[in-house]
């Protein structure tokens, strides 16, 4: 099976190493990637004589020609950092000649290199089935455990007054959130249920400061408590700058919400300051856009990883594996 782990920035930096701009006679190399789909979308590869569906995250290449129909569109995203939309009812062929756009004009955007850049955060070139394998042996505990951590979780974040929230596989009567830092407990909050927030009127936390953290349910009969997790909280400075390439962002996609190449963009820079849990909610956004694309629980497979849910990141790879031998068949 042809590896489906195959991301933005793999297919866009391949193609800056292998000489930048491309002539018309490497027409075997990607020169454009789907990064947004809105219903019915279909390729025709270059040499093919059918159009078959396209989903988030498909290669193009100088010949192959996409199709909407009346009430579909699509976005394309070229390794020169354009990104060309197309409407409802047109057939657009894919050409080398689309790399000499430099300039925003009609449906054509422009990003920044810096943008471009961020998308070397979903570098990969893993087999998923080897990657479910290898994480199966990777789980934490064979026993699930009674009170499941879900943010913040092995990530930094941008506020110093974040939400605490878990998940409780049994009833208790009341939950008691336990915080620390390198000098030892910084306070504890007793509570009726998750999550916790802590609001205008609580004492921040410390810029620049990782943190750890866990739960404890109390009952009648006894006391069971969570494992620990650690997260950081970025420096004012750094919070401010992510603040400015989030609206930057943003501005590039008219804050269009619905848009997955504003999500992809977002997650990628989120994943490549660290901040994995901003990158794993843009991901899961992209994933319900484009349901039956593999890719993204890709990603995100691999983002749970590194935060260190390896049930999780098994769990996403299983959805992706599903999903490309469905697109196989």
């Amino acid at each position: 099976m042809r590896s489906i782990l195959i991301t933005i920035c793999f297919i866009i930096c391949s193609c800056f190493i292998k000489g930048g701009a491309l002539s018309a006679q490497e027409s075997t190399q990607c020169i454009a990637l789907i990064t947004g789909l809105k219903g019915n979308v279909m390729v025709k590869k270059a040499g093919k004589t059918d159009f078959v569906k396209v989903l988030w995250g498909t290669q193009l290449f100088s010949g192959d020609q996409i199709k909407t129909d009346p009430k579909s569109e699509t976005t394309l995203t070229y390794i020169n950092g354009i990104i060309s939309g197309v409407g409802p009812g047109s057939i657009v062929t894919v050409s080398t000649g689309d790399l000499a756009k430099t300039e925003p004009a009609g449906n054509v955007k422009k990003v920044s290199s810096a943008m471009m850049v961020n998308m070397s955060a979903l570098t990969s070139g893993k087999d998923t089935k080897k990657d479910v394998g290898a994480l199966a042996g990777l789980r934490a505990t064979d026993k699930e455990e009674t009170i499941e951590l879900t943010s913040p979780y092995n990530t930094f974040i941008r506020t110093n007054l974040p939400t605490f929230s878990w998940v409780p596989r049994k009833p208790y009567d009341k939950f008691v959130v336990n915080l620390y830092n390198s000098n030892g407990l910084v306070w504890s909050r007793k509570v009726d249920k998750s999550p916790l927030q802590l609001s205008e009127s609580d004492k921040g936390l410390d810029f620049g400061e990782t943190y750890f953290w866990n739960v404890e349910g109390e009952d009648l009969l006894e006391n069971e408590k969570s494992s620990n997790y650690k997260f950081s909280v970025l420096s004012v400075d750094k919070s401010k700058e992510v603040l400015d390439q989030e609206a930057m962002i943003r501005k590039t996609f008219d804050n269009d919400s619905d848009s997955s190449s504003l999500h992809s963009f977002l997650g990628a820079y989120y994943m490549n300051q660290g901040l994995l849990q901003d990158a794993i909610n843009e991901f899961q956004i992209v994933s319900g856009i484009n349901p039956d694309a593999p890719l993204p629980h890709e990603i995100l497979g691999s983002l749970y990883s590194d935060a260190g849910n390896k049930d999780k990141a098994i769990e996403e790879l299983q959805k992706a594996l599903k999903l490309s031998k469905a697109e196989e068949k």
